[in-house]
């Protein structure tokens, strides 16, 4: 049998007694060095478990053809980012019983005075911050560790333009416990080190008084729908066509050159809903528009890039899918500039055949793969009286394609 033993935040005050008595029930103990010193009386055999986990299962497994009772610590509660998940794989005919201790995010959650039932958990110990949702309705708990420090988790959403408040609990339950309320940006900069830190990123609120009521479902907004002006708008069966194109996921970052009115930026962000959408436009009556439609319909994940392309893409941090409607005949400055990451995809529009020669060229030339070409022609029915009259709308190219990967990736 495998006892596997929560210990709470680390200090012996909020140690569970009932901890202590499984734990002297025990034959050996695996554990960190700062978890095993909790049990200085433990007459049994002790080993502690450090970055090569492979050694402590063979010890473990060692143990149990000994028929030893064996006890596993682990920080905080099991059942949370543990050593248990690993153990139930290795062991999966073993019996094992389950004690929970206090999490650090529950601790964290107490110290800010929160309820975490509706909160979201993240650890990026040993994972990439780009697992890290960037548009959330809720609070995120995210568990630092390795090379991944506080800092470097606010720096990550400090590139994006995020600026959100944010909650840091560092050695939390210990006497040099610190609990800091700051923001993204001054975090990002702060050169303290955070060793043992779970920081709580508060959600951003859009709150807006010239929000509208709109509720709108599924993908394809009516095209009344949007604020327009004398802007041209990317009509609903073409938008619906190349967001199909450019196969969205929820956390994808997205830029959309040339953004008009920002109906397609404003589709996208819904479709990225834990992602970002970068709309570039040069134009400043659609700039106002855009801001405008933003606002109607309550799009957070949207943030308008004032300027012209190229020349904007210092300003942006890499993006997985680059959508190009107007190129102002600078396709190529583009394609060639865009921030977008080995393996994302691009999508652009075009109305004439020169420009889809000259797209379909480049995108060969820069070596994008899966390039492919889909022309579409909508026709609406409109009625007039007693009979319903076909309305053609011009025919429109949708060219795709998806970056080459580096070498040497998979």
């Amino acid at each position: 049998m495998i006892k596997i033993m929560g210990i709470g935040p680390g200090s012996r005050e909020w140690l569970p007694p009932a901890i202590i008595e499984i734990v002297m029930s025990c034959d050996v103990l695996f554990g960190g060095n700062r978890a095993l010193e909790l049990f200085p009386d433990f007459q049994g055999d002790c080993s502690v478990l450090s970055g090569k986990l492979s050694t402590a299962i063979l010890e473990i497994r060692t143990a149990l053809t000994e028929k030893k009772q064996v006890g596993v610590l682990v920080s905080g509660d099991p059942g949370f980012y543990s050593f248990l998940p690993m153990l139930k794989r290795e062991f999966p005919e073993t019996e094992m019983r389950i004690y929970p201790g206090i999490s650090s995010m529950q601790f964290a959650f107490a110290r800010a005075g929160l309820p975490w039932q509706e909160a979201e958990f993240q650890s990026v110990h040993g994972r990439s911050l780009d697992t890290l949702p960037l548009t959330f309705q809720k609070p995120l708990a995210v568990l630092t560790g390795g090379e991944n420090s506080p800092q470097k988790v606010a720096a990550y959403y400090q590139q994006y333009g995020l600026n959100l408040k944010i909650s840091l609990g560092n050695r939390l339950s210990y006497p040099d416990e610190e609990w800091i309320n700051t923001d993204v940006q001054t975090l990002a900069h702060e050169k303290n080190q955070y060793n043992n830190a779970i920081v709580l990123l508060h959600p951003f609120s859009f709150d807006d008084e010239r929000k509208e009521n709109v509720n709108i479902e599924g993908l394809g907004i009516p095209d009344e729908e949007f604020i327009r002006g004398k802007v041209p708008l990317t009509k609903t069966e073409v938008r619906v066509q190349v967001l199909a194109e450019a196969k969205i996921r929820e956390t994808d970052k997205i830029l959309d050159v040339g953004a008009g009115t920002g109906s397609l930026s404003i589709e996208a962000a819904r479709l990225a809903g834990r992602g970002l959408v970068f709309a570039v436009e040069e134009d400043h009556e659609a700039q106002e528009l855009i801001l405008l439609n933003q606002s109607k319909f309550g799009i957070p994940n949207l943030r308008l890039v004032r300027g012209t392309a190229p020349e904007v893409f210092a300003e942006i941090p890499p993006v997985d899918v680059c959508l190009i409607g107007g190129s102002q005949g600078r396709l190529k400055e583009i394609l060639e500039k865009a921030p977008l990451l080995p393996g994302g995809r691009v999508v652009l529009t075009a109305v004439t055949l020169e420009t889809v020669g000259g797209g379909l060229e480049l995108l060969k030339q820069q070596g994008f793969e899966e390039i492919d070409v889909v022309s579409i022609q909508a026709v609406r029915w409109k009625e007039i009286k007693d009979f319903h009259m076909a309305q053609a709308m011009n025919p429109v190219f949708i060219i795709s394609g998806r970056k080459a990967k580096k070498e040497g990736k998979e």
